[in-house]
């Protein structure tokens, strides 16, 4: 199998600078982002770090880091401003994965997935006639919503469209791959 970044529409671009002793500057490790971490080597010999964790993913493509393991002061790179409200997004994003996670006592017992919880929320308000707007409401709040519905990356009505689809799929039988 051969791999290559620029297959993926949205990846974050980071430079990872060696860190200079005695500078005080924000200094990072990959074990600090609280995601699970696969780290593939690009054909081109560059890391492509793919996060996934509470519901999301991002990929992001390291430059300049030897190790993975090693410290680094990162430098986030946009290459587009055709569409940094999109590649904000995913900043936005990576930084979820850097605090601290939800306390297991505030969530239901079976929302371990919160896509899958997602997809549920997302299948009964379609069910009970709500607009994709509403669903999204419902779902990340309205100020969430208000911000991100009118924008150029359509992220989160794709997003809820998904949902709804995920949802359909569970009801008519996908569940019990979960079982499995």
């Amino acid at each position: 199998m051969f791999w290559h970044a620029n297959v993926l529409k949205r990846v974050v671009r980071l430079n990872a600078a060696k860190p200079n002793e005695g500078e005080d500057v924000a200094q990072r490790t990959l074990a600090e982002f609280k995601a699970d971490r696969r780290a593939v080597i690009g054909v081109d010999g560059m890391p492509l770090v793919l996060m996934k964790g509470r519901g999301v993913h991002v990929a992001v493509d390291i430059r300049g880091l030897s190790v993975l393991t090693a410290p680094f002061e990162p430098v986030f790179e946009l290459r587009d401003l055709g569409d940094v409200s999109g590649q904000a997004e995913l900043l936005k994003r990576l930084q979820r994965f850097t605090e601290p996670a939800p306390k297991a006592a505030q969530r239901p017992p079976f929302a371990t997935d919160e896509r899958l919880h997602h997809a549920l929320i997302a299948l009964d308000e379609s069910l009970a006639g709500k607009s994709y707007r509403e669903i999204a409401i419902t779902i990340f709040g309205e100020k969430r919503v208000a911000e991100q519905w009118y924008g150029p990356s359509l992220f989160l009505k794709d997003r809820i469209r998904r949902l709804v689809a995920k949802g359909t799929e569970l009801m008519k039988g996908g569940y019990r791959d979960l079982l499995l």
